[in-house]
């Protein structure tokens, strides 16, 4: 994947068309960069984007009271990225639905291994704390594949190293539209993974598990310790229940 002039890779999402020449980066005086974009975006790097990253564009300030644990924050921030799914579409919020699902079965998975990384900390954090360390999904997400080209994806995900599209496919056959927009990643070097809507629907957590890549199967290990997305709001200063 090619990154901008400015050396920030930029990922639009949210939006199911895209004016890429809408899409700008601005060197200001000094030393920062300004970009401009129609959609909501991230810019990415070198590090993994992950659900406990600063940014989110929230319609209103989370009330931050409500935030009572870290699944309240989970349910948060999963319907919050609903928000930027087709309002009829079914399956892109069912994915939604089994992901957030798939990230507490597998912190849950490893509950040893994980309240052992805590013991450090007394009783500051719960093992359930680190579900906020997994990767974020982008829906209806425009990948670059190079200097002002953006292909749509259903769902994104940033891994630090790459960026990995995911394709919602339904039992009938792909279209030349479909066709075209997977060989367009393939060229790119994108990595793809396919999810049938059916198999989200009947198999959730266990057909994710066995559908998405390593980075997903301990998604914690380069964290030092779990942090929140929202502002003024650390895993530590919550009165657990």
């Amino acid at each position: 994947m090619q990154s901008t002039p400015s050396k920030i890779v930029i990922i639009p999402y949210g939006a199911p068309t895209l004016d890429a020449q809408r899409v700008m980066v601005h060197a200001n005086d000094d030393g920062s960069v300004t970009v401009e974009c129609p959609t909501a975006f991230v810019t990415v790097g070198p590090e993994m984007l992950r659900l406990n990253g600063d940014q989110y564009t929230f319609p209103e300030t989370p009330d931050l009271r409500a935030m009572t644990d870290t699944a309240a924050q989970l349910d948060f921030l999963r319907n919050h990225l609903k928000q930027f799914c087709d309002l009829w579409a079914k399956p892109p919020k069912l994915f939604l639905d089994r992901y957030f699902e798939f990230v507490v079965a597998k912190v849950d998975e490893n509950e040893v291994r994980l309240r052992e990384t805590l013991e450090q900390f007394g009783s500051l954090y719960a093992y359930r704390d680190w579900s906020l360390s997994a990767p974020r999904p982008l829906p209806r997400a425009w990948l670059p594949l190079a200097s002002g080209v953006f292909c749509p994806v259903d769902f994104a995900f940033w891994l630090g190293d790459r960026a990995l599209a995911i394709l919602l496919v339904g039992s009938g056959t792909a279209t030349k539209k479909e066709m075209d927009r997977r060989r367009a990643l393939e060229d790119a070097g994108i990595e793809i993974v396919e999810l049938s809507a059916r198999a989200l629907s009947h198999e959730g957590v266990d057909y994710l598990a066995r559908s998405l890549p390593v980075a997903f199967s301990a998604f914690w290990e380069s964290e030092v310790m779990p942090s929140s997305p929202f502002k003024g709001t650390a895993l530590g200063d919550i009165v657990r229940q």
